[in-house]
C-alpha cells in the first residue's frame, strides 16, 4: 500500500515466512485475503505479484485503513473529501426531514462530547466524537443504501483527524457542527444541506491547509 513493492512485484513467500517469523500456512492465508482485495494477483506457474491499483478494492474497510499505517497517504484524505462532499449533505438534509428522537438524542450526545473534548484538547475523544456525529447524521438519513456509505465516512474522518490532531482544532470548526445540529433538529433540510457543506468545505480547506504545510 506504501509503494515499497512496485505493480507486477513478484511476492515470495519464503522471504515473508523468515521476515515475519510465521508459518507458511500463514502467508498463504494473508495472500489469500490480498487477492480478494485486488490488491495482489496469484496465478499458476506464474506466482504471486503485486495487482495493478485499477483492480484494488479502494472501498474496501481494511484497504482504506492500510493506506493510513505508517504514512498517511494524502491522496486518500483529498479523495475521501471529495466523496464526503458528494453524499453528506444530502444525506443531513434527508436527516433533517426523518430523524427520529432518538437519532436526535444520539446526535445531541456526540455533539456535546465533541464540544467537551475540544475544551479538554482530548485527542482520541475529540476523534470518536466526531465520527459518531456523522455517523448518527448518516443513520438518520432514513435510506438505507445510503446508510451504508459509513464505510467511506468513518475511515475518512479518522484519516482527517489522524492529521488534524497534530494541530489546533478552530473554534469554527466546532460551532459549525452545531449549526448543521440545529437545522436538522428543526427539521430545515435545505439549512442542514447548506450547513454540511460548509462544513465538509471548511474540513476539506483545513486539510488542504495541513497537507501543504507538511509538503512544504
Amino acid at each position: 500500500m506504501q509503494g515499497d513493492f512496485a505493480v507486477g512485484a513478484l511476492l515470495d513467500p519464503d522471504k515473508f515466512m523468515e521476515e515475519f517469523e510465521v508459518s507458511r500456512t500463514v502467508i498463504r492465508e494473508s495472500l489469500k485475503v490480498l487477492t480478494a482485495k485486488g490488491l495482489v494477483d496469484a496465478r499458476p506457474k506464474l506466482g504471486t505479484t503485486v495487482a495493478p491499483r485499477s483492480q484494488w478494492q479502494l472501498l474496501d474497510v481494511d484497504v482504506m485503513r492500510w493506506r493510513t499505517v505508517d504514512r498517511l497517504d494524502a491522496r486518500l484524505v483529498t479523495e475521501l473529501d471529495e466523496v464526503r462532499a458528494v453524499f453528506e449533505p444530502a444525506a443531513a438534509a434527508m436527516a433533517a426531514e426523518h430523524r427520529t428522537p432518538e437519532q436526535l438524542e444520539t446526535m445531541a450526545a456526540a455533539l456535546v462530547r465533541l464540544e467537551q473534548a475540544a475544551k479538554l484538547r482530548d485527542e482520541r475523544e475529540q476523534v470518536e466524537s466526531d465520527v459518531a456525529f456523522h455517523l448518527a447524521v448518516l443513520a438518520a438519513c432514513g435510506n438505507e443504501l445510503l446508510h451504508r456509505f459509513e464505510v467511506v465516512l468513518a475511515p475518512a474522518l479518522y484519516a482527517r483527524h489522524e492529521l488534524a490532531t497534530r494541530h489546533a482544532i478552530s473554534d469554527e470548526f466546532i460551532a459549525q457542527h452545531r449549526i448543521v445540529y440545529d437545522a436538522i433538529e428543526r427539521g430545515d433540510a435545505p439549512a442542514a444541506r447548506q450547513a454540511t457543506e460548509e462544513l465538509v468545505a471548511k474540513s476539506a480547506e483545513e486539510i488542504a491547509g495541513i497537507l501543504g504545510a507538511d509538503q512544504a
